[in-house]
């Protein structure tokens, strides 16, 4: 199964195209624009079976200009699960902490997107130097970097909640 894993943003957006049968990131954008975003579901549309967005819940007490921005996010996220449903895809959507809980790092020391990435790396070799290589040696998650990794735990989660 191939799944696109997006972590909206008010502007631009984490996305990852995963290859579950292969385990490994085939394509992975830490900041893509919706329409670019567009562009390869349109192009790729033929081989994703699945879309999994995270969706934003207020968590805790809010700052000013957090509002706006979460409501921005949550726009964004709700045009491009409509965008992926006019394209015939299954969409479905998971909070950050049901991610946290999926991937098993609910709690823990550091900010949840670095329990994030260190789950990612973890089920894929158990260091980076094995999950993510380097250009002349690749590993699975070669790719992947800043917003990507938070749709890379996305899709992680979201597979082991469906398949748990």
């Amino acid at each position: 199964m191939i799944v696109l894993g997006i972590d909206p943003g008010p502007e631009t957006h984490g996305a990852v195209v995963y290859d579950t049968e292969e385990r490994r990131a085939v394509w992975a954008e830490g900041r893509v624009s919706s329409a670019d975003l567009r562009d390869v579901l349109e192009n790729d549309l033929d081989k994703i079976t699945a879309v999994v967005i995270e969706r934003p819940a207020a968590m805790g007490p809010m700052g000013a200009g957090k509002v706006g921005h979460m409501l921005d996010t949550a726009w964004a996220g709700g045009e491009l699960a409509a965008a992926c449903r006019g394209l015939g895809l299954q969409v479905h959507t998971m909070t950050r902490r049901e991610v946290l809980r999926g991937l098993g790092v609910l709690s823990g020391s550091g900010s949840s997107d670095a329990r994030v990435r260190a789950a990612c790396i973890a089920d894929h070799g158990g260091n980076k130097a094995a999950a993510v290589g380097r250009k002349a040696t690749p590993g699975p998650l070669y790719g992947v970097s800043s917003h990507a990794w938070q749709a890379l735990g996305l899709v992680l989660a979201w597979l082991e909640v469906r398949d748990g």
